[in-house]
């Protein structure tokens, strides 16, 4: 079984590395949910001059302690538009196809497929359908907690959201299939 572990476990990892690259690089639900500023839009100057660190920000932003803005300014705000969530990164040049990013989302696909089976392990009865099952919850709850979460509070679009919890649901079926046709094969020959 230790063996078939390890073997699931890198098989794991390269089918979710495999299909988040088919996803985002093959087919167009992704790109078509991602708009791009015009580039007159952003005044790139002043966000390297005055934004002091890398992060997510948003407009109008929470009252804060060193502005003179109330509640009642950003509500006003807030009707009349628009509502603006930006991340910014200027912590140095970055890469379109950086390797390491390519190797973080490799140790990201370990991880959740060591996790995956942590979890299904904990199953009394390890069948194609119990096992599939668990890893479709697996991924239905965080896409709920994730993308739905961000469009309830950031007002994400509903294609966008739906576009990346649909890959949590197909990635999670995938690596269902694996570890039921594959990985606890032996359990269920034995629990029939």
């Amino acid at each position: 079984m230790t063996k078939r572990l390890i073997i699931t476990i890198a098989l794991g990892t390269i089918l979710l590395f495999l299909w988040n690259a088919f996803s985002w690089m093959a087919l167009p639900f992704h790109s078509n949910t991602l708009n791009n500023l015009p580039e007159e839009s952003v005044d790139t100057q002043y966000l390297k001059e005055n934004i002091l660190k890398d992060g997510v920000y948003h407009y109008p932003g929470l009252p804060s302690d060193n502005s003179n803005e109330s509640l009642v300014d950003i509500q006003d705000k807030l009707k009349s538009g628009p509502r603006i969530t930006l991340m910014v990164y200027k912590n140095g040049p970055s890469e379109m196809f950086d390797p390491g990013q390519f190797l973080g989302s490799l140790i990201i696909n370990l991880l959740t497929v060591i996790f995956t089976i942590l979890l299904i392990l904990k199953l009394k009865v390890k069948t194609l359908k119990s096992v599939l099952i668990h890893c479709i919850i697996i991924g239905l709850l965080i896409g709920l907690v994730s993308d739905v979460g961000q469009m309830n509070w950031y007002m994400f679009p509903l294609d966008y959201t739906l576009v990346n919890l649909f890959d949590h649901l197909i990635q999670f079926t995938l690596l269902g299939i694996l570890l039921g046709l594959y990985t606890f094969r032996e359990k269920q020959n034995v629990e029939e």
